[in-house]
């Protein structure tokens, strides 16, 4: 059964409009046209037949006016005859022939008719139309004196030319009738054909809800319907990557975080125990302090990344990047006092980045807190503009042991296992980097150390005044 507010039923509904609503303008525009048309169509053929019967009639004075054979008797209408009438009236407007004598008798005068065919004066010089309630009347002379010839009217009922009008609207309207059969049929195939594909894709979205991403849809249909497929395809593709990740990502937060809980519960236990005592029980504090931050540290990196990968909108603004860096080393300050550390900012006044204020601070704080992590004495965190202020280069060095190989390539990835810490800094860098537009890249030193390098959007100098 199809339903009103289902794709079918509208598109059943909408072909099924159209047709009527073209029913209902082709009756009230049509009739009134054609009346228009029929009507002077009439008065062209009344006057030819008139001027015909007068030429014969003109032709045979001699015989009385008897016009009796050889006259015609119809016109044409549309490509159909249509019966007419006539009569010849003489120089003193008495009917001498009439082909319709019950209606029009002869030798009646025609003022004395019930129906008045001639309305008004008859000019000798030309055609005269007359158009009567009842009748449709042209009147022309014979010969060049009608005074003494008479003249000849040829008529037509309206009645006949009324029954033309709806004999033409009814086949107008069968064969809209018609036409309607076939909109419904179009319109019963074409949903047949929109509903399939629809069925198919409404199960494949089921089938995706249930986490079966190995399922394809075909792309062998028309071409918008195989985009389609194939747009549902890729983003089962990615939904299934994205699953994968976060079933990854969720094995190794739960085993990142139950290694600093182990540790925190084992030695709490021997504490409780009595089981350290003196230095011992010192060095079991510090341990439990230390697994403690290291838990925060990855809660932290969490909530950051699950903000990440929240929809929200952001609010990329013109800032100096100094002001943007004195927060971050405000916020990293402690790490590397108490790793005694030294930090080193570069940072020229005037550089300007664009992007959004929280999430730059962040990104500052995870690639100082790393570099600090790693290093042995120093850090040193620089930028300079490029390509005229429109980019800008931030980088960041230490003196530690630098990437390996393998750093390289997976340090951007959740929870690297080469990572020393939570292994989510560099990967929460990334993230906020391309967020950005920019680029982030990794090297070490040719002496000793890594170095991060970050491009961001910048403010060009030459637009520097107006922000």
């Amino acid at each position: 059964m199809v339903r009103l507010k289902s794709i079918s039923g509208r598109v059943l509904f909408s072909c099924l409009s159209v047709v009527l609503i073209t029913f209902i303008m082709t009756t009230l525009a049509f009739y009134p046209i054609m009346v228009g048309v029929l009507e002077t169509r009439a008065q062209i053929s009344l006057e030819k037949q008139a001027w015909e019967i007068a030429y014969i009639v003109g032709s045979r004075q001699s015989e009385a006016l008897n016009p009796e054979a050889g006259l015609p008797a119809s016109i044409l209408l549309l490509g159909r005859s249509v019966e007419s009438n006539y009569m010849v009236v003489g120089a003193d407007s008495r009917i001498v022939f009439s082909s319709q004598p019950q209606d029009f008798p002869v030798g009646q005068r025609l003022s004395d008719l019930s129906y008045h065919l001639r309305q008004q004066p008859m000019d000798p010089t030309r055609a005269n139309i007359y158009s009567s309630r009842d009748y449709l009347a042209v009147e022309v002379p014979i010969g060049t004196a009608p005074d003494t010839s008479g003249t000849v009217i040829t008529f037509v009922a309206l009645q006949t030319l009324q029954a033309m009008y709806l004999k033409t609207l009814y086949s107008i309207l069968g064969n809209l009738f018609i036409a309607l059969i076939s909109a419904l049929v179009i319109a019963y195939l074409l949903i047949g054909y929109i509903a399939r594909p629809l069925k198919t894709l409404e199960a494949y979205a089921e089938a995706v809800g249930n986490r079966q991403f190995d399922i394809k849809l075909d792309t062998l249909s028309s071409e918008e319907l195989s985009k389609l497929a194939q747009a549902f395809n890729q983003m089962a593709e990615r939904l299934k990557q994205y699953d994968e990740s976060m079933r990854q990502f969720f094995q190794y937060a739960s085993h990142e975080m139950k290694t600093p809980l182990m540790s925190i519960n084992g030695y709490a236990e021997g504490i409780r125990d009595g089981l350290f005592e003196g230095p011992a029980m010192a060095e079991a504090v510090d341990i439990i302090h230390k697994e403690s931050l290291r838990l925060r540290d990855i809660v932290d990196n969490l909530i950051d990344i699950t903000i990440l990968d929240q929809p929200h909108r952001n609010y990329f603004l013109p800032h100096y990047l100094i002001y943007i860096m004195e927060n971050a080393l405000q916020s990293v300050g402690g790490y590397a006092l108490d790793k005694k550390i030294e930090v080193k900012s570069e940072i020229a006044e005037n550089v300007m980045v664009v992007g959004d204020w929280d999430r730059l601070q962040s990104l500052l704080v995870n690639l100082l807190s790393n570099a600090i992590r790693h290093a042995r004495q120093s850090v040193r965190i620089w930028s300079q503009p490029l390509e005229g202020g429109k980019r800008v280069e931030i980088t960041v060095e230490d003196d530690g042991s630098g990437f390996k190989q393998e750093d390289l390539s997976h340090a951007f990835e959740y929870f690297y296992s080469g990572a020393q810490g939570s292994g989510l800094g560099l990967a929460i860098a990334r993230k906020i980097v391309d967020e950005h537009g920019g680029e982030i890249k990794l090297s070490n030193r040719l002496d000793r150390g890594a170095v991060v390098k970050v491009i961001l959007p910048g403010v060009p100098d030459d637009a520097a005044g107006l922000v």
